[in-house]
Protein backbone atom coordinates (compact mmCIF):
# COMPACT_ATOMS: atom_id res chain seq x y z
CA UNK A 1 0.00 0.00 0.00
CA UNK A 2 1.03 3.57 -0.55
CA UNK A 3 -0.42 7.05 -0.11
CA UNK A 4 -0.50 10.06 -2.41
CA UNK A 5 -2.17 13.32 -1.38
CA UNK A 6 -4.01 11.61 1.45
CA UNK A 7 -5.41 8.81 -0.74
CA UNK A 8 -4.34 5.25 0.06
CA UNK A 9 -3.80 2.85 -2.85
CA UNK A 10 -3.38 -0.93 -2.82
CA UNK A 11 -0.40 -2.64 -4.38
CA UNK A 12 2.89 -1.08 -5.33
CA UNK A 13 3.14 2.37 -6.91
CA UNK A 14 3.56 2.39 -10.68
CA UNK A 15 6.90 3.39 -12.13
CA UNK A 16 6.76 7.02 -13.26
CA UNK A 17 6.95 6.89 -17.03
CA UNK A 18 6.07 9.15 -19.94
CA UNK A 19 5.61 8.66 -23.67
CA UNK A 20 8.25 10.25 -25.87
CA UNK A 21 7.15 9.02 -29.34
CA UNK A 22 4.02 7.50 -30.85
CA UNK A 23 3.05 6.19 -34.27
CA UNK A 24 -0.47 4.91 -34.95
CA UNK A 25 -1.01 2.16 -37.54
CA UNK A 26 -3.89 1.18 -39.82
CA UNK A 27 -4.59 -1.87 -37.64
CA UNK A 28 -5.20 0.11 -34.42
CA UNK A 29 -1.80 -0.37 -32.85
CA UNK A 30 0.41 2.25 -31.26
CA UNK A 31 4.17 2.01 -31.57
CA UNK A 32 5.47 3.73 -28.44
CA UNK A 33 8.78 4.91 -27.06
CA UNK A 34 8.85 5.61 -23.33
CA UNK A 35 11.03 7.79 -21.13
CA UNK A 36 12.73 4.57 -19.98
CA UNK A 37 14.07 4.12 -23.52
CA UNK A 38 11.88 1.05 -24.02
CA UNK A 39 9.91 0.59 -27.23
CA UNK A 40 6.57 -1.19 -27.02
CA UNK A 41 3.41 -1.87 -29.02
CA UNK A 42 -0.07 -1.26 -27.64
CA UNK A 43 -2.99 -2.96 -29.40
CA UNK A 44 -6.02 -0.66 -29.02
CA UNK A 45 -8.47 -3.05 -30.72
CA UNK A 46 -10.27 -4.09 -27.53
CA UNK A 47 -10.24 -0.55 -26.12
CA UNK A 48 -12.07 0.96 -29.11
CA UNK A 49 -14.74 -1.77 -29.04
CA UNK A 50 -15.91 -0.74 -25.57
CA UNK A 51 -18.88 1.61 -25.28
CA UNK A 52 -17.01 4.61 -23.90
CA UNK A 53 -15.10 7.68 -25.08
CA UNK A 54 -12.54 5.52 -26.90
CA UNK A 55 -15.21 4.19 -29.29
CA UNK A 56 -14.66 7.37 -31.35
CA UNK A 57 -11.24 5.97 -32.25
CA UNK A 58 -12.95 3.39 -34.48
CA UNK A 59 -12.63 6.16 -37.06
CA UNK A 60 -9.18 5.25 -38.40
CA UNK A 61 -8.52 8.80 -39.59
CA UNK A 62 -8.96 10.01 -35.98
CA UNK A 63 -6.96 7.10 -34.55
CA UNK A 64 -4.02 7.91 -36.82
CA UNK A 65 -3.95 11.48 -35.46
CA UNK A 66 -2.38 10.19 -32.23
CA UNK A 67 0.31 12.53 -30.97
CA UNK A 68 2.21 13.41 -27.80
CA UNK A 69 1.01 16.15 -25.48
CA UNK A 70 1.81 16.44 -21.78
CA UNK A 71 4.01 13.34 -22.14
CA UNK A 72 1.17 11.02 -23.09
CA UNK A 73 -0.82 9.99 -26.17
CA UNK A 74 -3.71 12.25 -27.11
CA UNK A 75 -6.06 12.53 -30.06
CA UNK A 76 -8.15 15.60 -29.39
CA UNK A 77 -9.21 17.77 -26.46
CA UNK A 78 -10.98 14.90 -24.67
CA UNK A 79 -9.33 11.60 -25.64
CA UNK A 80 -6.04 10.61 -24.04
CA UNK A 81 -4.53 7.57 -22.33
CA UNK A 82 -2.39 7.61 -19.20
CA UNK A 83 1.23 6.74 -19.96
CA UNK A 84 1.33 4.25 -17.06
CA UNK A 85 -1.61 2.36 -18.58
CA UNK A 86 0.09 2.23 -21.98
CA UNK A 87 3.34 1.08 -20.43
CA UNK A 88 1.65 -1.65 -18.40
CA UNK A 89 -0.64 -2.93 -21.20
CA UNK A 90 1.81 -2.85 -24.13
CA UNK A 91 4.29 -5.50 -25.18
CA UNK A 92 7.99 -4.97 -25.68
CA UNK A 93 9.32 -4.91 -29.24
Amino acid sequence: MYEINGITYGGAPLKPVSVKKVKATDDYKLFLEFSTGEQKIYDATDLIKEDNIFKQLNDISLFKQAHIDYETVVWNDIINIAPEFLYDKSIEI
